[in-house]
């Protein structure tokens, strides 16, 4: 059962601030959305200059790499941990992303389940989202459903046995 702000009604609760470095406080599904494709993209971007650097110096891009998983791992958990707190779930379930197929039943119920409405055991709901994180998660959202949607065509056309098959024999 949501906390009730003395003074205040579940309707006109007011809104917790972001906090971009710590585990507290709550987010909506689609500034999760938004914010986790963009930290993967960054992931991405700096796993191609740190694969660069392994070529330059092997010792210096070890340790560049490293270091940008931990801090990959770090945002991902805060990230996941205030997304769970919008669910009134505790941040220890993100243990379930160990455990086989556990792990994409909890993605798409962050994904798909709203949060809850008004204040609850871990603060105020968050603030409602920026018209460029809805711009950003209606992009994300349509890349996603495009990607499928080729996917489908390709198996369909048979043409995704024939790329399955090349990849697995090493020819084209």
């Amino acid at each position: 059962m949501p906390e009730l702000i003395p003074g205040h009604t579940p309707s006109e609760a007011p809104f917790a601030t972001l906090d971009p470095l710590g585990f507290d406080g709550r987010i909506g599904r689609l500034r999760f959305l938004v914010w986790s494709t963009v930290i993967t993209l960054i992931a991405i971007v700096t796993g191609v200059l740190v694969l660069l650097a392994v070529n330059v110096s092997p010792t210096l891009g070890i340790t560049c790499g490293a270091t940008l998983a931990i801090a990959y791992a770090f945002i991902s958990l805060r990230i996941g941990a205030q997304r769970l707190h919008d669910l009134n779930w505790s941040a220890w379930m993100l243990l379930l992303h160990l455990v086989p197929m556990a792990n994409l039943v909890l993605a798409v119920m962050m994904l798909l389940m709203p949060g809850t409405e008004g204040p609850n055991k871990y603060g105020p709901p968050p603030p409602p989202n920026s018209r460029s994180v809805t711009i950003g998660a209606w992009i994300i959202i349509f890349f996603i459903g495009l990607s499928l949607f080729v996917m489908a065509a390709l198996f369909a056309l048979g043409l995704m046995a024939t790329l399955i098959n090349a990849a697995t024999s090493n020819t084209l």
